[in-house]
């Protein structure tokens, strides 16, 4: 019978002995996992932050913001504190929670401050509308649809005072876009008489034709409420309308500023700066005026500038004359006396020398 080589069983120690020990140790202790968080306290987290998102949209809807800065601010700053709060345990989670809720408090606390201040601005710039519209003959040029948008305004007025927020809002909307849309096409109105009366058509014919048909639209889609067509086309009729009024206003300013400039070296050349200096540097100033107005392109106010000036130049020009023709006059008087007058002491020379004889 064979040995077993010694070295073989020192092999098969050193490869046994190192296993028996791991089988023999006790496990590593391992760290205790946090216990999970409520699914109910996960929930109650989820509804403190969608309560302070809304109670944030709705100060943001009503511009708090703008009327308290602040505040607003001072919430932002709870509501981003709120979304850093760790959510493994159930301590961070009633944390957020509670830090959800204060923002949502916050955020409460600045729109009621700031609702006043909303309702109030929004009937201001109805009230404003309204009464331009009646300064002008609203009333009588949009009997009906005028009597549209007063319904719509008391309406958001009502809802207002039951605190129903954001009907009231869009009422309050859509009304303040009714009375715009018809104080546009009252403008589209006054700019198209405007363009007839200074026969302006032929500068502009195509956007004059356009300016009609789209206006004609604008009444039609208020007749059918819908309101923010007949906005847009309203507006759209106006613009169309002015800029025909800026291409004949521009040619006439064109004209006027030629002749205001023909006037005022006319009254230079006859010395009016010196002779009627205040009414000559009033009238340079109003011709300066509407040389900005040209250069800024606003040519309506600039012809009506030019226009005016140029009749100041002459009114100088012919005060000057006029001055000059009266000195002339005064002088050839004085010189007419001292000949008489000279006359007279001839005469009494005469006199003197022949009772001397």
């Amino acid at each position: 019978m064979k040995k077993f080589p010694f070295f073989a069983l020192f092999i098969v120690v050193l490869v046994i002995l190192p296993y028996l020990s791991c089988k023999s140790a006790p496990p590593a202790a391992q760290p205790e996992k946090p216990a999970a968080v409520p699914r109910a306290l996960l929930d109650d987290l989820n509804a403190a932050r969608a309560r302070a998102d809304e109670a944030r949209k709705k100060a943001a809807d009503f511009e708090s913001s703008a009327y308290f800065p602040s505040e607003w601010e001072a919430a932002e700053a709870q509501y981003a504190s709120a979304g850093r709060t760790p959510q493994n345990t159930e301590a961070n989670v009633r944390d957020g929670i509670t830090a959800y809720n204060a923002a949502a408090d916050a955020y409460d606390s600045v729109f009621k401050l700031a609702i006043p201040l909303y309702a109030q601005a929004r009937e201001d710039e109805i009230v404003a509308l309204r009464n331009n519209l009646l300064a002008v003959g609203g009333k009588e040029s949009f009997p009906e649809p005028l009597s549209a948008a007063d319904k719509i305004a008391l309406a958001a007025l009502a809802q207002y005072e039951a605190e129903d927020y954001y009907p009231a809002k869009d009422s309050a909307d859509q009304a303040l876009m009714m009375y715009q849309t018809l104080t546009n096409t009252y403008n589209a109105w006054l700019a198209r008489r405007e363009i007839e009366e200074m026969d302006f058509i032929s500068y502009d014919p195509d956007n004059f034709e356009r300016a009609g048909e789209i206006l004609n639209d604008a009444m039609t889609a208020y007749a059918a409420e819908n309101y923010t067509l007949a906005y847009e086309n309203a507006n759209e009729a106006l613009n169309r309308y002015n800029l025909v009024l800026s291409a004949g206003w521009a040619a006439h300013a064109e004209q006027y500023a030629a002749r205001a400039a023909t006037a005022r070296q006319a009254a230079l050349d006859v010395k009016a700066d010196i002779a009627v200096r205040n009414l000559f540097s009033e009238a340079d100033s109003i011709y300066k005026t509407a040389v900005s107005a040209m250069d800024a392109q606003k040519y309506g106010d600039a012809a009506k500038q030019f226009h005016t000036s140029e009749g100041m130049f002459v009114t100088a020009k012919e005060s000057t004359l006029e001055k000059r023709g009266i000195a002339a006059q005064t002088i050839e008087e004085a010189n007419k006396k001292i000949e008489e007058s000279d006359e007279t002491a001839r005469l009494a020379e005469l006199i003197i020398e022949g009772g001397a004889e």
